[in-house]
């Protein structure tokens, strides 16, 4: 006897978030809790941080969003090895990576797009699109500073930690400097790089300096340090 199922897509939001009338209450398909987490409470978090530690804000929001992001992806690999009756590093990258991006989709967190097209620099390039995990970064920014999106940059630096088995990081880039008006590093998707430290904390410096995500992937291919 063979097990001859072709699972569907775990993640359809129809099947996999169930809502009880009663109660207001929100679960799984597995019946493992939702929360839905409200706008106020995600900009709350980096106007609390801001306040509380200063300029180590950019340090404790990633720390709390790869705390996040780890436990995130902890609680999710038990479901899906389990629907999926193998385990994450045995599926396929293809498979898996296109699970991903529903994965990304039903818990609010935006359209996923990946390029690996950078490997051989070690890097990959992640985007996210109307993220829930922007929410505030534009809060409490000073004159002259980058908006901080190392909350979602933790987040993700733990999930591909959690697949890669390796400890990488990630940051953003293409960010606008706040001159005093609106700050947004762009009004429809967020670019991050994901590496090992020695990579990322270059790039992060040349962030700083103003260069796009394109110009600091060019550095890194021509050797430029």
């Amino acid at each position: 006897m063979t097990n001859s199922r072709i699972p569907g897509n775990y993640f359809a939001p129809r099947t996999y978030v169930k809502s009880e009338a009663a109660t207001g209450l929100l679960s799984t398909r597995q019946g493992n809790r939702l929360l839905a987490v409200p706008e106020t409470l995600l900009r709350s978090i980096h106007i609390a941080l801001r306040k509380e530690t200063g300029q180590a804000a950019p340090l404790a929001l990633y720390t709390f969003g790869f705390w996040w992001g780890g436990s995130f992806y902890d609680r999710l690999r038990s479901e899906v090895e389990s629907y999926y009756n193998t385990t994450i590093p045995q599926m396929n990258a293809v498979e898996f990576l296109a699970m991903m991006r529903e994965i990304w989709a039903v818990h609010g967190l935006g359209s996923l797009t990946l390029d690996f097209s950078y490997k051989n620099q070690g890097f990959i390039k992640v985007t996210t699109e109307n993220s829930a995990l922007r929410l505030g970064t534009e809060l409490g920014v000073a004159e002259g500073e980058l908006p901080s999106y190392h909350l979602e940059a933790g987040f993700i630096a733990a999930w591909f930690s959690r697949w890669a088995g390796k400890n990488l990081r990630a940051c953003a880039t293409d960010l606008t400097i706040n001159s005093g008006t609106k700050v947004e590093a762009n009004p429809k998707h967020n670019n991050f790089l994901v590496g090992l430290a020695p990579q990322i904390e270059q790039a992060e410096l040349w962030v700083k300096q103003g260069l796009s995500c394109s110009q600091i992937l060019e550095k890194f291919a021509t050797g430029d340090s």
